[in-house]
């Protein structure tokens, strides 16, 4: 296989899964922090002042574009419908930035998924809901728009068991 036919395969749908664990361990291993530390990250669109935001960096390995969403933990929420209402709001400001800037895609599952949770973290203290996620990275930026879509449905179906 030539180079071009390798990164070919590397990028292609059937490898995502592979990849994306090899971002992963990219992240786990700081490279992703340690490109956005050496000046390479690009603030996208931040909501709310900077409690909700979306930046981009450069692929550590290639020249390819990374995006990521980052969400403040340290917001307290009355209750949970105030929490999902503000990542609502967030998440609708932030696909009207997507839809601006090139259009919203399809979400994108990969293999045929069929169960899937995001890392979520909620906790109560000090009679307040505090909202912890892990963060998303990924090469589409509509990919994030959807990633927030799940951490909502989430918090939906947590609030319903409330």
């Amino acid at each position: 296989m030539n180079k071009q036919q390798l990164k070919e395969l590397f990028y292609s749908k059937e490898m995502e899964p592979i990849r994306q664990s090899y971002y992963n361990e990219a992240y786990r291993q700081r490279k992703f922090d340690d490109a956005a530390s050496n000046g390479h990250a690009e603030e996208l669109f931040d909501w709310q002042g900077d409690d909700f935001s979306v930046w981009k960096d450069k692929v550590w390995y290639s020249d390819k574009d990374q995006y990521h969403v980052g969400v403040e933990g340290y917001m307290g929420f009355e209750n949970m419908t105030q929490a999902i209402e503000c990542y609502e709001q967030f998440n609708e400001a932030f696909k009207q930035y997507i839809e601006q800037n090139g259009g919203l895609k399809e979400k994108h599952l990969g293999w045929h998924k069929i169960y899937s949770v995001r890392a979520v973290n909620v906790a109560y203290e000090n009679e307040c809901y505090w909202i912890f996620l892990d963060g998303h990275k990924s090469e589409e930026i509509s990919d994030l728009y959807w990633y927030m879509h799940d951490v909502i449905n989430q918090l939906k179906e947590l609030n319903d068991s409330l």
